[in-house]
């Protein structure tokens, strides 16, 4: 395939297959080609031009192509291959869109309790709630200046609690039937072995969290057993 970039001039228009003109094509590809150029931090602004291009494509599914090119069609893939974007890169974009950029304003910017977080964390952190990202980044338990490897093992946390919400929830009856008291974790046990690397690099309010999370899935898990035994007589 031809180079789509050469052509996205006014005079070189996208058209559908019903050929009316599809005008923002053009410009958001142009914006978006801006975008690539640009030595500022511009990433909402990407954000908003791949959704607004996505959104053109949705509206016309039946094939999108170049005036005086008719006999190659253009999907949302191959616009965004030319860019050098991949399927999966294309999608976590299209995420990060509706979950860190602000829609109000004319100029696109990451929502500010978000700025700071590069875009390959912010692609991390797309599988957390935002309620519950909002709450940690407040606590300091998540901070903008983390690493890749300390946000993956936030996210991974996080996934490992609410597995473990799931269990107490129902999930499985006979799983719950066959806890017994000394089965229960404690929140702290001195006797039991933990990764000094994963705490050492902690501050205290993190240190704080991790003890309180601790204590309240000791809690649920107690309650859970309790409920367990009144059931049983």
């Amino acid at each position: 395939m031809e180079n789509f970039n050469q052509y996205c001039l006014p005079q070189k228009e996208f058209i559908d297959r019903g050929n009316e003109p599809i005008h923002e094509m053009t410009v958001y590809i142009q914006k978006l080609d801006k975008c690539f150029k640009k030595d500022s931090d511009n990433f909402a602004e990407i954000c908003f031009c791949v959704n607004e291009i996505h959104k053109l494509f949705m509206k016309n599914n039946f094939g999108i192509y170049l005036k005086g090119n008719r006999s190659v069609s253009y999907s949302f893939d191959t616009i965004m291959t030319g860019f050098g974007i991949s399927k999966s890169e294309s999608s976590r974009l299209l995420s990060c869109y509706e979950k860190f950029i602000t829609k109000e304003t004319e100029k696109p910017m990451v929502f500010a309790e978000f700025y700071g977080f590069s875009k390959t964390k912010l692609f991390e952190l797309l599988q957390v709630d935002n309620e519950q990202l909002k709450k940690d980044l407040q606590n300091k338990v998540l901070r903008f200046d983390f690493t890749i490897k300390q946000i993956r093992d936030y996210v991974k946390n996080l996934q490992t609690l609410e597995k473990q919400q799931a269990k107490l929830n129902g999930n499985d009856k006979e799983e719950k039937e066959e806890i017994v008291e000394e089965d229960i974790p404690m929140a702290y046990n001195p006797q039991q072995h933990y990764d000094f690397e994963y705490f050492q690099d902690k501050n205290k309010a993190q240190l704080l969290n991790i003890v309180w999370e601790l204590q309240r899935e000791y809690e649920k898990l107690k309650t859970s057993y309790n409920k367990l035994k009144k059931e049983k007589k």
